[in-house]
């Protein structure tokens, strides 16, 4: 009995001091664990990531019974006018004397053209202004329009419903940010079109411009990027557009012929051209011989076809230049009076979409690197031209043309590829690295944490310098080899992987402002 009675007695007590063990514990504060990172000799870059599709430098269609016609320009498709009799009366740019983007005065020669009698002619500006465009390649036939000007001032345009244009004004004053840069400045309301514009049944809209204050606009600035508008009408709630386009005040398109023609004002087209379909006579050409296939590498005069017409004569189509057969479009026994095959000419070029917001950031010559659709090999190469005028994507912002090219032929390219491109904006080798995530801001001053000996962190001032997409250079402050405290442990333990990590930050600030 009494051996009964120890046993219970032992029982209760590892009951008892479970207990309050198990009380004493889940009172106990949690103690906080910290992910860290190792300061470290690192090779800092920032870059801009995007992708595009690999495309001909210059796309030719070579025509049965016309002269072969530079159709794409960099996978753009070019415009002409008036039909060629030959390719001996075409002209060859000889020179590009102000590339896109130039500033230039009225007179100044833009384009020198030669023809194939050795003549030349010279494209010059009408107007004191801004190049917009050049539509051709130095050594290339060119027809039609050769070069656009951009003049007078930079406006900015905005679309406003029929409620919200009934209490503007012309002369009321607004603030202007744009959205590409942190410029903020202020203008003033120079016109509001009396008519509305309504674009597939929607609600009408009214055209809205805005005179910036004179010499406050940045650098660059250029027709296509977006702004955002603030304007406070007397008596009402601020407006917000977030949508607001830059626009030139007056555009000129410029022909072979030096014929200066005013095609938009205030970023409205005066006119289109349009070109008259008209008979030139052509024959009925018969296929009787392909000496060729797509892929098909081929030399200027090389034979790629030879055609019989009804009346018994025959001719040979030949290659107007060096290049490479894309497109076979007719076959042998076909009868055929246009397109018999398109050529790409030149190297093959990664053309690539840059958004308003890092433009100003990337340069002719820049370091780029390229690779195919999922793929992991790297192609390095070069920024070669970079586009002046912008063009919207589905999400509103403003999208710029960047042509790249590899340092090296590459053989598993072909055309229409999708690609993704790293350009390579500034690269250092920094003798102490941490990850952005370690900065802390307060103030004017910058600190990382570091963990004491009871592991709490605590701050330690640095002085920073460049910073990438990743990492950031510290001068100052810590050495090689000290923890640095990036947040709290995760559950997975594990860094962000992006290579740019504020890309999210960005978009937000779009889209955090939409108009009232």
């Amino acid at each position: 009995m009494r051996k009964r009675n120890v046993v219970i007695v032992a029982i209760s007590a590892l009951i008892v001091a479970g207990g309050i063990y198990t009380y004493t514990n889940s009172n106990k504060p949690a103690v906080d664990t910290y992910l860290t990172a190792a300061a470290t000799s690192e090779l800092i870059e920032s870059s801009v990531s995007t992708t595009g599709s690999i495309v001909d430098e210059f796309t030719f269609n070579v025509n049965a019974d016309t002269p072969a016609v530079l159709t794409k320009i960099a996978g753009v498709t070019t415009t002409s006018s008036g039909n060629p009799v030959s390719l001996s009366d075409t002209w060859t740019i000889s020179k590009i004397n102000k590339d896109e983007g130039s500033i230039v005065a009225k007179n100044s020669t833009i384009v020198t053209l030669k023809n194939y009698e050795g003549n030349t002619q010279l494209i010059k500006s009408p107007v004191a202004g801004r190049v917009r465009a050049i539509n051709g390649i130095t050594g290339f036939a060119i027809n039609g329009n050769v070069a656009s000007v951009g003049a007078g001032k930079i406006l900015v345009s905005i679309d406003v419903t029929e409620t919200q244009a009934t209490k503007l004004s012309v002369g009321l004053p607004i603030a202007l940010a744009i959205n590409s840069s942190d410029t903020l400045t202020s203008g003033y309301i120079s016109s509001i079109k009396s008519s509305a514009t309504t674009a597939n049944d929607t609600t009408p809209t009214y055209k809205v411009l805005i005179t910036p204050t004179p010499k406050t606009l940045p650098a660059s600035a250029r027709a296509g990027m977006t702004a955002t508008v603030d304007v406070t009408p007397v008596g009402s709630d601020r407006i917000r557009y977030t949508d607001a386009i830059l626009i030139d005040e007056f555009t000129y398109d410029i022909d072979v012929n030096n014929k200066a023609t005013l095609t938009t004002r205030n970023g409205i087209d005066l006119f289109k051209i349009v070109t008259p379909t008209t008979s030139i006579g052509t024959k009925q050409w018969t296929v009787t011989a392909l000496k060729i296939e797509p892929g098909t590498v081929v030399k200027e005069g090389d034979i790629i076809a030879t055609l019989k017409n009804f009346d018994g004569t025959t001719k040979s189509v030949k290659s107007p230049v060096d290049g490479t057969v894309r497109e076979i479009l007719t076959a042998p026994g076909a009868v055929v009076s246009t397109a018999i095959a398109t050529i790409g000419s030149g190297p093959m070029i990664a053309s690539i979409k840059v958004s308003e917001f890092d433009i100003t950031n990337v340069a002719q010559d820049q370091v780029v690197e390229l690779k195919l659709g999922n793929t992991t090999e790297v192609s390095p190469g070069k920024v070669t031209q970079i586009g002046q005028v912008a063009t919207t994507d589905a999400n509103g912002v403003s999208q710029f043309s960047v042509f790249t090219e590899s340092d090296a032929p590459v053989s598993t390219w072909r055309i229409g590829m999708t690609v993704t491109a790293k350009i390579i904006l500034q690269s250092k080798k920094a003798a102490i690295a941490v990850p952005i995530q370690a900065l802390v801001k307060k103030g004017n001053t910058t600190f990382v944490q570091v963990l004491d000996a009871e592991n709490k962190p605590v701050d330690k001032e640095v002085k920073v310098g460049i910073t990438g997409s990743q990492l950031v250079e510290i001068l100052s402050g810590i050495k090689v080899g000290e923890e640095v405290v990036l947040g709290k442990q995760s559950l997975d333990g594990k860094l962000p992987t992006s290579e740019d990590p504020f890309a999210e930050q960005r978009d937000s600030r779009r889209n955090s402002e939409s108009p009232n």
